[in-house]
């Protein structure tokens, strides 16, 4: 089940209600807030990050006044159109940069929400809910994906929208496309997770056996994050390299 739209998110939420028994939105509360406040550490440079490329482009944007002969119409036309693409090619160029930088920070933020999905887990087992070999995969992945669009995003995105000014909602759809993509390629075994959910007698499942077992379950996830990182990267660097190629080509223009 793939999540693009708000009517799928609502969509997800109801069969997560009507299969598992579990309201999702319940582990959207203050103190899941306030974790995800101290953890996200991203805003805090995200500006850094992105302005130094912008300063620097627009630095040699001013420097190029002196040094290319510029004379009448040449002068306007190197104002205008040189001002867009110096400013584009370092917004393009930051953004490549800030996320090479926020992988570690968003591997973070992935671990958390798997956290939260232990929470979830241990919620089932609680409820005592008929989970078996036929469907603990697709509940799993199911959880996961209720977890990333109904927890994770919404938080994330307002959190990125009160702490980064001028280009959070930049950052915000970039964030957001790097969390839909681990949801989408996420898989889940059955197995030990199987056995642990199966066990009705005796006390609520431990959570430190229960953390073991969801997270060898999450196989490949570093590989995971690491792939989505470049596709959600190749349109920056696309357009950076569309953007380089047309300023080189403006200034032998120009020049």
């Amino acid at each position: 089940m793939r999540i693009r739209t708000q009517a799928d998110v609502d969509l997800l939420e109801d069969r997560i209600k009507t299969q598992l028994s579990i309201d999702v939105r319940k582990y959207r509360n203050e103190e899941v807030v306030e974790s995800f406040v101290d953890l996200l550490v991203f805003p805090q440079y995200v500006i850094k990050w992105v302005i130094r490329p912008v300063l620097l482009s627009l630095l040699i944007y001013i420097i190029g006044f002196k040094l290319f002969d510029l004379v009448h119409i040449e002068f306007l036309i190197y104002a205008i159109f040189g001002l867009g693409l110096f400013a584009s090619t370092g917004v393009l160029l930051g953004l490549i940069l800030l996320m090479d930088r926020m992988r570690t920070d968003m591997w973070g933020v992935i671990d958390f929400s798997i956290e939260i999905m232990k929470k979830a887990v241990r919620d089932l087992k609680l409820a005592n809910l008929n989970i078996n070999d036929e469907n603990s995969k697709d509940s799993l992945g199911l959880l996961f994906k209720g977890i990333i669009h109904i927890v994770t995003i919404p938080l994330l995105s307002k959190v990125i929208s009160q702490k980064i000014p001028f280009i959070g909602g930049l950052v915000n759809i970039f964030v957001k496309k790097i969390l839909i993509l681990v949801s989408d390629r996420i898989k889940f075994e059955e197995n030990a997770f199987v056995l642990e959910i199966q066990k009705t007698d005796g006390p609520p499942m431990d959570v430190q056996d229960m953390s073991k077992t969801i997270s060898s379950e999450a196989t490949g996830l570093e590989k995971i994050l690491n792939v989505t990182f470049r596709i959600a990267k190749f349109p920056l660097i696309f357009g950076f390299v569309c953007s380089f190629l047309m300023l080189l080509l403006f200034i032998y223009l120009i020049n």
